[in-house]
Order: structure tokens, then C-alpha cells, then sequence
């Protein structure tokens, strides 16, 4: 069987704190709940973000802010 090579860096309670922060700051602009649908919406835009390798903070609000939801 072979190893599989999973170069992720772990979601730790740390980024995970920070990736909340930013969410709950979007859905508090646009007077929504994190557990609405486009709360939820958000919250896969800003992981994906995440995904992809983005970690600043002022550029994943940047980049959530641009998302159309």
C-alpha cells in the first residue's frame, strides 16, 4: 500500500479562532447569522480561500468581501 503525501499544514484551534473571527466580522456587515444559509455560504468561501493557501487575515476579508453571496 502506499503513503499518501497530504502537504496541508493541521487546522489548528488557532486558525480556526481566526477563520471564525472573520466570518462572524462579515456576517455582523451584513446583519446575518453564521448558521444561515449564506452565513454557511460564507463560511465555504472563506475555507476555500483558506484551501487554496491564502493566511493573511486582511486578504481573506478582502477576498470574502469580493465573493458574490
Amino acid at each position: 500500500m502506499s503513503k499518501t503525501d497530504w502537504p496541508k499544514e493541521p487546522l489548528t484551534n488557532e486558525i480556526l479562532q481566526q477563520l471564525d473571527r472573520i466570518l462572524d466580522d462579515w456576517c455582523t456587515e451584513r446583519d446575518c447569522d453564521t448558521s444561515s444559509d449564506r452565513g454557511q455560504a460564507a463560511a465555504r468561501a472563506l475555507f476555500n480561500w483558506f484551501e487554496f493557501g491564502v493566511r493573511d487575515n486582511a486578504e481573506l476579508s478582502k477576498l470574502l468581501r469580493e465573493e458574490r453571496l
